[in-house]
């Protein structure tokens, strides 16, 4: 019945020269301000096609660069966005860090009815419901829960904030990538089985998968206040 899997490690060691970092609004490529900036263009690219390939392909997401104290130059940048732009699906969005988070609209639940189509974001301050489908490309963050009455075939990012009980559900549970606080799972290759109403919450530092036939007793088991990390 149940299915767990190991988050995703998108954080690299201190010796790396390029270090990823998952965020609210993408992914934030830092590089080391203290090596040779060829070095750190050439690690960019081995990760990019070789040892994060997989982790780095599938959805749109937006990506940032910290280059720390190194002021880069127009040929640097340019050597930068070349880099990404053999990657369709990572959109590079500025060289100035993290972008400054955005003001939030009220801590209500948002209803979308309709299709996510790719490229479509939907960002809530609070639970996110969508009565259609949530197609590849497209994205949901959400501080609190997300439910979708349809096929979620894209990304969901469920406790944007750290809630680390957020949960995502669907009614077909076919998900590129879902997130919960700070734990990423990414989907297989292909799916084995029949998409049916799953949900995705944290058990620890993993994540899991059950059916929703016991997401009442899922809730019961956790009732209590929401923690925060």
């Amino acid at each position: 019945m149940t299915e767990s899997a190991k988050s995703v490690p998108f954080v690299a060691s201190r010796e790396q020269l390029v270090t990823i970092k998952g965020i609210r609004s993408g992914l934030l490529f830092v590089l080391a301000d203290d090596a040779v900036y060829a070095d750190v263009l050439e690690e960019l690219k081995q990760k990019l096609t070789g040892t994060h390939q997989h982790l780095l392909s599938g959805a749109v997401v937006n990506v940032y660069i910290d280059c720390g104290t190194r002021e880069l130059s127009q040929e640097q940048k340019d050597l930068l966005r070349a880099v990404f732009a053999t990657h369709e699906n990572l959109v590079l969005d500025g060289f100035e860090g993290p972008p400054p988070t955005r003001e939030m609209t009220e801590k209500v639940s948002y209803v979308f009815k309709g299709t996510l189509r790719s490229g479509q974001l939907i960002e809530h301050d609070g639970d996110v419901i969508i009565i259609g489908d949530v197609n590849p490309g497209a994205q949901i963050v959400a501080t609190g829960d997300i439910f979708i009455m349809g096929h979620l075939r894209g990304s969901a990012h469920a406790g944007a904030q750290g809630d680390v009980q957020a949960v995502v559900a669907a009614a077909y549970f076919e998900p590129l990538q879902v997130r919960i606080a700070e734990v990423v799972r990414r989907s297989p290759e292909t799916y084995d089985r029949p998409a049916e109403m799953e949900f995705a919450y944290l058990d620890g530092e993993q994540m899991a998968v059950e059916k929703m036939a016991v997401f009442t007793y899922h809730r019961q088991r956790r009732h209590g206040s929401r923690a925060v990390i």
